[in-house]
């Protein structure tokens, strides 16, 4: 049975959806981190940090390693 013109417009709909809550995520974690980096930085304990986030020691770590990199990749 071959889709209808109907059914293919509402998949290609939510995949358009999907593609740009990826995105939105993405964009939303990258802020985090940065943000997580910044606090770091200004001198928040990084047991504050992840008390604040939920994210473990090591994922806090990671994390602001990888901000700390892309900025002096600068």
């Amino acid at each position: 049975m071959p889709a209808t013109e109907e059914t293919v417009a509402t998949l290609r709909k939510a995949v358009r959806a999907k593609n740009a809550a990826e995105k939105r995520a993405d964009d939303a974690r990258a802020a985090l981190a940065l943000a997580m980096a910044e606090a770091i930085r200004g001198g928040m304990r990084q047991s504050e940090v992840v008390a604040m986030t939920g994210y473990t020691r090591e994922h806090v770590r990671r994390l602001v390693r990888e901000v700390e990199e892309q900025q002096a990749q600068s």
